[in-house]
């Protein structure tokens, strides 16, 4: 061809080449998976094939990957030429590469990543994640950011369930993501010159892909891999024992669960905290691990932890990811002062301990209601809310007055019922706003407006938690209304604990550039005005 055919087919042979590369540069070792829209031939091949089996199919993938390494990638456009030259024809690498990728300028494609043990990630929130985090180096996000430093520049679009269907599951399949209802994150490239194939420029911007995606799988793993941390519970007492909230992360393996458990504490260590809640009852109570600690390794195994109790004032406030290197203990909740240092905790026994992944949610908010856990003994009730989705809030009540209609058996309070403020309507509520503002300042949305507090009244509806200690969802909140506990009325007690901002917090996430643009948009107004 000539002229602007010429030009085309530069373009066709050019996004081919690409394509060749986000198709066969992850291998079974790399610390990520790369996967392009388009499907290989050898995956054509296999779907169509009634005899193909997850073995075959995974083996024939893997042979046509090398060959794509073998014969296109870190190949000179003439070395393919000349290679070319003494094959046969269903041989060439360049029919080979006309079966890849896009018809157009654009290809599309997604990642994923390994563990560090080599296991491959299945959470389509966290491969998000990854996409997201990538995209971003590889784009402008800020007015600060200089694009001619930027090598090249990568897009992106969502895969939602609703609209792509088939398409988003089998993508997800050969990402080795859960096939969920989650929308996916795609990548995409667009080809702006034909000529990026000459001077060997295509591999040096591949290798600088593949540099920004390790770095990015590393924050991955942190964020991801459970590991040794510090860990803060809100305290609860009770009559012969005492109760604590695991203060939970969304966003953080270590931290990604709702836990509940009961356990001990020595004599003086208990009689130190409950002297400092009767001088001081409006104040939160917590107990955080001395050192850092596996919850289900060490604390849940043995039972028992080194722990440090502090207070404070307020109702909530944002955990911080690091503690200080100074001082530890003090500083797990920030702005706290200790109660008792060197606490014995013993007899650490979970009621609840669910986990908070992606999958184990639910995909819609309470209507009509909203659940709580409800444990304790028939003398000393406490509520905790049920964390269904994310983002959400935390909302916890101490010594809460339970009125119903029939009694509660103690065995049942034991084990974690579920109770139902009935009436909140929780899907309208959520998202809720910043700690601050939900229990700060004056208007709407201040302290005494805000509808979890002290002394607030609401019907309830008592359940049987149907499911184990440590069951995942999604569907925990759902009850047999045939097998209602009780009916009645509860009130909230002095110790009230709110938090909507530490439960939700990334603690990778990179500061927001919304405020910037919205000043560089407004000087823009400005100037046109």
């Amino acid at each position: 061809p000539e002229g602007y055919g010429a030009l085309m087919a530069e373009v066709c042979f050019t996004i081919s080449r690409l394509s060749a590369h986000w198709a066969a540069m992850s291998t079974k070792t790399s610390s990520f998976i790369c996967v392009p829209l388009n499907l290989l031939p050898s995956e054509r091949k296999a779907i169509q094939d009634p005899n193909t089996t997850s073995e075959s199919y995974a083996q024939a993938v893997d042979q046509e990957k090398q060959l794509i390494r073998d014969r296109v990638l870190n190949k000179s456009n003439q070395e393919i030429i000349d290679e070319d030259a003494g094959r046969p024809t269903e041989e060439k690498a360049m029919v080979l590469l006309r079966a890849l990728g896009s018809d157009l300028n654009i290809n599309a494609f997604a990642l994923n990543f390994r563990y560090s043990d080599g296991t491959v990630n299945d959470d389509v929130e966290e491969a998000n994640y990854l996409n997201r985090r990538v995209v971003e180096v590889l784009s402008v996000d800020s007015p600060e950011d200089d694009a001619t430093k930027i090598p090249f520049f990568l897009t992106s679009t969502e895969f939602e369930h609703e609209l792509y269907g088939d398409c988003a599951k089998h993508f997800k399949k050969r990402l080795g993501l859960a096939e969920d209802e989650v929308s996916l994150f795609v990548l995409r490239n667009v080809l702006m010159t034909p000529f990026p194939t000459e001077g060997n420029f295509i591999d040096k911007m591949v290798n600088i892909f593949q540099e920004v995606v390790e770095k990015e799988v590393e924050v991955c793993r942190k964020r991801n891999e459970t590991m040794e941390n510090h860990h803060s519970f809100i305290l609860q007492d009770g009559p012969d024992k005492i109760y604590l909230i695991n203060r939970s992360m969304f966003y953080l393996a270590s931290r990604r669960r709702q836990l509940i458990a009961s356990a001990n504490l020595d004599e003086k260590s208990l009689n130190t905290y409950r002297d400092a809640k009767k001088n001081n009852p409006k104040e939160s109570y917590f107990l955080s691990t001395a050192q850092k600690e596996d919850i289900s390794k060490t604390i849940l195994s043995d039972g028992a932890f080194e722990a440090v109790i502090t207070s404070k004032s307020g109702y909530g406030s944002c955990l911080p990811f690091a503690p200080s290197p100074k001082d530890h203990r003090t500083n797990i909740i920030p702005n706290s002062k200790t109660i008792a240092q060197n606490v014995h905790v013993k007899s650490f026994t979970a009621i609840k301990d669910r986990p908070l992944n992606s999958k184990y949610r639910d995909h819609a908010y309470p209507s009509g209601h909203m659940p709580f856990y409800l444990y304790g003994t028939p003398s000393c009730l406490h509520i905790d809310h049920m964390l269904l989705l994310a983002p959400n809030i935390q909302l916890s009540a101490s010594n809460v007055t339970l009125s119903v209609d029939s009694p509660i058996p103690a065995e049942k309070l034991k084990n974690g019922c579920i109770l139902y403020l009935d009436g909140v309507q929780e899907s309208a509520m959520q998202p809720f706003l910043p700690t601050s503002h939900l229990v700060g300042g004056t208007g709407p949305t201040s302290a005494n407006n805000f509808f979890f507090q002290a002394g607030k009244r609401f019907k309830v509806s008592v359940f049987e938690d149907r499911y184990g200690i440590d069951a995942g969802g999604p569907g925990l909140g759902d009850v047999d209304y045939g097998k209602r506990l009780a009916t009645g009325e509860v009130v909230l007690g002095g110790e009230i604990w709110v938090d909507s901002e530490g439960v939700n917090r990334d603690p990778f996430k990179r500061p927001s550039q919304t405020a910037k643009w919205r000043e560089e948009f407004n000087k823009i107004g400005k100037e046109l005005e």
